[in-house]
C-alpha cells in the first residue's frame, strides 16, 4: 500500500513538473482522495428532476467525481445526497457537472462535479467526512 501512495505522489509531482515545462495551468487546487460512497443525484433537467443512483470514485473540497450509467451534459446542475460513514444522515449539497468521459467500465461514465452549495447544517459533516477519509489515505 505504502508503495502504491508513493507512485501516486510521484505521479503527481511528475505532473506538476511537466505543467512548468510545457506552461500548462494546474487546474486543481485541492488534492483528491479515492472514495467508494454510494450516493444519489437529482438531476435538473427543463424544471423536471431525475434521481440517478452513482458511486462517488474520489473527492476534494471543491468538488466530486461520480461514476453513474447515465450520460449527463456539461452544465447539467444536481443536488448530492451522499451516505457519509458514521452520519445519522446524508450529506446534501448542489454542484455542477464540469468534465464528462466514458468510464474504464462499460455502459459507464465518469462525471466531474464542483460543488457550488452545501448545506449550513451539512458543513461540519462534510469537512468531518473529507478529514476522515484523508485521515484513513494516509495511515493506510
Amino acid at each position: 500500500m505504502a508503495k502504491d501512495k508513493k507512485t501516486k505522489a510521484s505521479l503527481l509531482k511528475e505532473k506538476r513538473k511537466s505543467s512548468r515545462v510545457t506552461g500548462e495551468k494546474e487546474k486543481r487546487y485541492y488534492i483528491r482522495i479515492d472514495v467508494s460512497v454510494p450516493m444519489a443525484l437529482s438531476i435538473k433537467n427543463k424544471g423536471n428532476a431525475e434521481i440517478v443512483r452513482a458511486y462517488a470514485k474520489n473527492i476534494s473540497a471543491s468538488g466530486i467525481m461520480v461514476e453513474l450509467e447515465k450520460k449527463l451534459s456539461i452544465g447539467t446542475d444536481a443536488d448530492i445526497d451522499m451516505s457519509a460513514p458514521d452520519a445519522l444522515n446524508p450529506i446534501h449539497c448542489s454542484g455542477k457537472v464540469i468534465r464528462v468521459a466514458a468510464s474504464d467500465r462499460p455502459g459507464r461514465y465518469n462525471c466531474g462535479i464542483v460543488f457550488t452549495r452545501i448545506e449550513e447544517d451539512n458543513k461540519n459533516t462534510f469537512l468531518k467526512f473529507l478529514c476522515d477519509t484523508i485521515y484513513r489515505a494516509g495511515a493506510g
